[in-house]
């Protein structure tokens, strides 16, 4: 029998998933449960898993948003009834935030909170973004749920859901805490990160990075939106624009997800 801990979705093998359902927007309407999952990766989910998500949530679409490399290594476990989109927002060992083998030496990395605002900024990132809350918007949901995930549920993953929680017209408050919702999984693997490159005799700098890169942090997001609503006045400006998101598609989208 699936487990579940409010949003959270307690799969086996599928870390920090949550369903998008029950959050109830500004104007006190509420989303509705079972189409809009977002998780890590699927490289470990079990076959309970895989049937969880089709008996439960008759997952029709896997957005998978990391490079081609990290798919490659780690592929995702196949959904039978699934269609698996590569809708990869970096690409070849970008920033710190992917996650693929023999990548450069963390010194050549920015800090967490401007690979945030490169999310909205730099070319082809935001375009990519973009495209991917479209993907989740466009859905037919006639057929199933979305599920989009990264490689921890955090960073990219939390990005497409903001968006999209901003569409729908979720206070800034609420999309914050389910963006920190993260840290419940993550937190612990960010000090076992740090520690372990303390324990090797790595430097300070990079046991810090290391916690960084693991951890979601407020400040993160908020280097996104403050840029974002700085350059482009709201998230559907911004969608609009890099996406190519029309009115249509977002009226029909609130439509059918907002009861």
């Amino acid at each position: 029998m699936m487990k579940r801990d409010g949003r959270r979705i307690l799969f086996e093998g599928i870390t920090n998933c949550r369903d998008l359902g029950g959050i109830q927007n500004m104007q006190g309407k509420t989303i509705r449960t079972g189409l809009l999952l977002r998780s890590a990766h699927l490289r470990n989910a079990t076959p309970q898993d895989i049937s969880d998500l089709q008996k439960h949530f008759a997952l029709s679409e896997i957005l998978d948003l990391r490079d081609t490399a990290e798919q490659n290594e780690l592929p995702d476990v196949e959904v039978p009834g699934a269609a698996h989109v590569d809708a990869a927002v970096f690409r070849s060992g970008q920033l710190g935030i992917t996650h693929e083998k023999n990548l450069p030496p963390y010194e050549i990395y920015p800090p967490m909170h401007e690979v945030y605002i490169k999310f909205v900024t730099e070319e082809p990132i935001c375009d990519n973004l973009a495209k991917a809350v479209r993907r989740v918007l466009t859905h037919d949901y006639n057929n199933g749920a979305v599920l989009w995930h990264c490689f921890g549920g955090k960073d990219r993953c939390g990005m497409v859901a903001a968006l999209t929680l901003s569409v729908l017209g979720v206070s800034y408050e609420t999309i914050m805490d389910d963006y920190m919702m993260t840290n419940i999984e993550a937190k612990s693997r960010a000090e076992e990160a740090y520690k372990r490159v303390l324990e090797r005799g790595g430097p300070q700098k990079e046991a810090d990075f290391e916690y960084e890169a693991n951890i979601a942090d407020e400040y993160y997001l908020n280097g996104a939106f403050d840029e974002m609503f700085k350059r482009y006045g709201n998230a559907e400006a911004f969608l609009k624009e890099k996406g190519g998101v029309t009115d249509e598609e977002l009226g029909a989208f609130r439509e059918r997800m907002l009861e």
